[in-house]
């Protein structure tokens, strides 16, 4: 009962103190809606990525075949 009794003091005492603060004028006014003083530009379009080679297709296709087949050495070896 004595515990019940403190967390009620404590809590009136909280609130109270809430109560009372001061409240804290803004530093600096808003600007108003539209009038953030920044120029917005219209985005440019993305360029488009230039296509892979045969050379750079064949490099992707030796090293995914390369990491393929060390994984499976690696699973060979866990086994």
């Amino acid at each position: 009962m004595k515990k019940l009794f403190a967390a009620l003091i404590a809590a009136a005492f909280a609130a109270s103190a809430f109560a009372q603060a001061q409240k804290a004028a803004p530093a600096t006014p808003a600007a108003p809606k539209g009038q953030t003083g920044v120029e917005t530009q219209k985005a440019t379009p993305a360029t488009p990525a230039a296509k892979a080679s045969k050379e750079e297709k064949q490099k992707v296709a030796k090293a995914k075949a390369k990491a393929k087949a060390k994984a499976k050495a690696d699973e060979k070896k866990a086994n």
